[in-house]
């Protein structure tokens, strides 16, 4: 492997998913390199148990560039008050760079697919993103009593996406 290549991608183990910080939780957080391996895991795990008719390797590499736009712009959530369209074009202009200076242009096929949510495996990998930050706010209060209080409004939320998950399942 491209020595440089890995060097980018390491930076996604440094990349702190910023929402759990806003909801204070305490301790250890996960990076955006654990949200994607956890991802890849869940989807081979709901494809396979509901004989889901999807592109596996697409939905794994989709999910494996998802992130990478923000090896230069951080993790922006929606309480950094930063418009969509400018996260957007700045995560944009790092997967060109990537897809141009690695002469990989399946990272910027595959993200803008991811990020137009026009194919199967593309609403898929949106309604997976979703759902593994369900699973994760579990696993904060699970391990963490003491902030059960504070991920109720991300609980109460989640609701609505775990309902529209097995929604999407059940049609299939």
């Amino acid at each position: 492997m491209n020595e440089k290549l890995y060097a980018e991608i390491f930076k996604l183990k440094n990349v702190i998913r910023n929402g759990w910080k806003i909801r204070d939780v305490q301790g250890r957080l996960e990076s955006d390199a654990e949200h994607t391996f956890s991802m890849i895991m869940l989807s081979l795990e709901i494809i396979k148990k509901n004989k889901l008719d999807l592109d596996q390797l697409k939905v794994i590499k989709m999910i494996a560039y998802h992130e990478l736009g923000e090896i230069d712009v951080g993790d922006i959530t929606p309480f950094d008050n930063i418009p969509k369209q400018q996260k957007y074009d700045d995560e944009y202009k790092c997967i060109k760079r990537l897809s141009a200076t690695y002469n990989m242009p399946e990272i910027e096929e595959l993200w803008l697919e991811f990020e137009r949510c026009e194919t199967k495996e593309a609403r898929f990998v949106k309604k997976i993103d979703r759902y593994d930050a369900i699973m994760q706010a579990k696993m904060y209060e699970t391990n963490n009593q003491a902030i059960k209080g504070l991920l109720n409004e991300f609980r109460n939320g989640s609701i609505a996406i775990a309902d529209e998950f097995d929604q999407y399942l059940n049609e299939k």
